[in-house]
């Protein structure tokens, strides 16, 4: 099946701003992935054919790329494409659009597909990969390594969180827009209302479940932050942020 574009417009509501009114990080990632499902509804294997499959949809990594973040009440339009697959992996592209049709922002992403009863990953069904408007390429795409952190250092910021039922979504673990959250949430405030999300590479590592008690740490060095999101001794995630 060749590539085809999808897109939605949506207006930013006030419970997804902060107090400046700017949306979060975590809901554009949300109104994101909730575009692609729309699209996969419509080719007919969305997530109640997923559902019948045993299986479901993962993203593994992100990388973004961010003008600006949209404000309360403006109307944006969000554009994706399931740019190409392999054996295992598929990889999507999104942009995100003001009604002038100036780029907000650009991610790109990795997916895979689970087995709910074994909690792995599992090669891409072809009665999926028929439908999803991608084409084969048996390359595996590399994205940018996430750069190492001597994580010893006394001066790291920590946070602890334990997951909440209304954390998990339809795949059993932490939904990942949640992850963005904690990232962040970590970080001085005074920061945080100074400065905005340029660049963002996130990779995800391992699951987190109902009742985990995660620590999200972060070392700040000017307009570069490096994250981890720990499970007991388990990373679950881990990302660098430039900041502006």
């Amino acid at each position: 099946m060749s590539v085809q574009d999808y897109s939605e417009t949506f207006t930013v509501p006030f419970y997804e701003c902060d107090a400046a009114g700017t949306l979060h990080l975590s809901a554009l990632m949300n109104h994101l992935v909730l575009c692609s499902e729309q699209q996969l509804t419509s080719l007919d294997v969305g997530p109640k054919f997923m559902l019948s499959l045993g299986m479901g949809w993962v993203t593994t990594q992100y990388q973004i790329e961010i003008t600006r973040l949209p404000q309360l009440h403006e109307q944006v339009r969000v554009v994706t494409r399931a740019t190409q697959y392999n054996k295992f992996f598929c990889y999507r592209d999104f942009w995100l659009y003001d009604d002038q049709d100036n780029e907000l922002a650009f991610v790109r992403s990795v997916w895979v597909v689970i087995s709910f009863a074994t909690r792995k990953m599992v090669h891409l069904p072809e009665v999926l990969t028929a439908k999803i408007a991608s084409e084969f390429k048996p390359e595996v795409v590399r994205f940018p390594r996430i750069p190492k952190v001597d994580w010893t250092k006394a001066d790291n910021l920590n946070k602890v969180f334990r997951v909440r039922y209304f954390d998990i979504d339809t795949n059993h673990h932490v939904n990942n827009a949640h992850y963005f959250d904690w990232m962040l949430d970590s970080l001085p405030l005074a920061f945080l209302k100074s400065h905005t999300v340029k660049s963002m590479s996130i990779k995800y590592d391992n699951e987190v479940t109902y009742g985990d008690e995660i620590v999200s740490r972060a070392q700040l060095n000017e307009l570069t932050s490096h994250h981890q999101i720990r499970n007991g001794e388990q990373l679950a995630a881990e990302a660098t942020i430039t900041w502006q």
